[in-house]
């Protein structure tokens, strides 16, 4: 769990975000935010190794502050999906799945939710996750995507251009208690149907990503 402290930084960093600013207050990110995330990760070990995202955005190439306003960590995060948690002045984010998928991704995805026989896998980890207060990321395509019906009984699924699901809650006194780390442990192992149906059924990109 993250104290109130990390809340404070936040907004002071908010205030003052340059690079001198947090490399005189390093030791409070490294305590107050990195720590508690760290020992996030050891609670979520069984759910894939952590990434720690860095604190510094490549500014180059995306003009902006120079410090990410949040703090960050991904889960057992494969070309096929994992699972995600942030922290941040807009709330604490929880999410799974399969975040930008490839073109011979999504191939792969559709062509399994036509499948009467693999298909209700998906439906069934989709249950599970909104069971424990987490949605999918958006109503997707307007349209049936290319080669299929718009009368298609799995349209909706047909649809999607996420394939994540996500809660997002407000920041509340509770994010500074054990509760936290429980109930992000439960929303988290929520989706690990999903995550193990989508490394079955889509499985990584034959193609590079750009870096």
């Amino acid at each position: 769990m993250w104290p109130p402290e990390a809340l404070q930084f936040l907004r002071e960093l908010e205030a003052n975000n340059d690079r001198d600013w947090f490399k005189a207050n390093r030791a409070r990110y490294d305590r107050d935010l990195l720590a508690p995330a760290h020992q996030l990760a050891d609670r979520l070990s069984h759910l894939g190794e952590p990434r720690f995202f860095r604190p510094y955005r490549d500014t180059r190439f995306r003009p902006g502050p120079p410090i990410k306003e949040q703090i960050a960590l991904g889960i057992g995060h494969r070309d096929a999906g994992g699972f995600y948690v942030e922290l941040s002045l807009d709330g604490l984010l929880v999410g799974a799945g399969l975040h930008h998928p490839a073109p011979d991704q999504f191939g792969r995805f559709r062509a399994a939710i036509d499948d009467d026989r693999r298909a209700p896998g998906f439906g069934r980890a989709l249950a599970s996750t909104r069971a424990a207060g987490l949605a999918t990321n958006d109503a997707g395509l307007k349209r049936a995507p290319k080669g299929y019906s718009p009368d298609h009984p799995r349209i909706d699924l047909l649809r999607l251009t996420h394939l994540t699901v996500f809660a997002r809650h407000d920041l509340e006194p509770w994010l500074h208690t054990p509760v936290a780390d429980a109930r992000i442990q439960a929303e988290l192992e929520s989706a690990q149907p999903l995550i193990a149906w989508l490394a079955e059924n889509v499985g990584p990109s034959a193609h590079a990503r750009p870096r």
